[in-house]
């Protein structure tokens, strides 16, 4: 009987599921998207306008709150002449690339760590709040730099 009680707790208390939770797709009002997949995988997208960007990476939970990304950078082989290099690669398969094909891949608007996803998150209530240069959590919204009078959440929502 004890290990059933136990089974049950274990089952609809919220600690135990609190990393299912928090699996899924996020958005906020400045052009990211950010989806935390339950293999502890991520992938992170940012737009605006002509620009964007994007990455792949891990990440982990700390004391069911704090959540921590870490990115994955693709590379690419470019040979040219005589030497190799390693450079970001546009796409999620690292491949040879020519140098024509790196020079196209500069003069796009978008690419892989062109805006990069923050490294701290902090979880509450399905939202994902970002955290300031000065370390507080972001949990007002901010003021739009193209219209002053419209003011933006900076925090993830699912």
């Amino acid at each position: 009987m004890r290990a059933l009680y136990f089974l049950i707790f274990i089952l609809f208390n919220p600690y135990f599921n609190a990393q299912e939770k928090i699996f899924g797709e996020y958005n906020n009002d400045f052009g990211e998207k950010l989806i935390l997949k339950s293999n502890y995988t991520f992938e992170y997208y940012w737009n605006f306008d002509l620009a964007s960007s994007w990455n792949i990476g891990t990440w982990e939970i700390d004391g069911g709150k704090n959540i921590y990304l870490k990115v994955n950078e693709i590379k690419d082989t470019l040979k040219s002449d005589n030497r190799i290099e390693m450079v970001l690669s546009s796409d999620k398969i690292s491949n040879e690339i020519t140098s024509n094909e790196y020079a196209l891949n500069l003069i796009s608007g978008g690419g892989q760590s062109r805006n990069l996803p923050p490294k701290k998150l902090f979880h509450k209530d399905s939202k994902l709040f970002t955290f300031s240069k000065t370390g507080k959590i972001q949990n007002k919204k901010i003021k739009s730099l193209i219209k002053p009078t419209v003011n933006l959440k900076p925090w993830f929502e699912k």
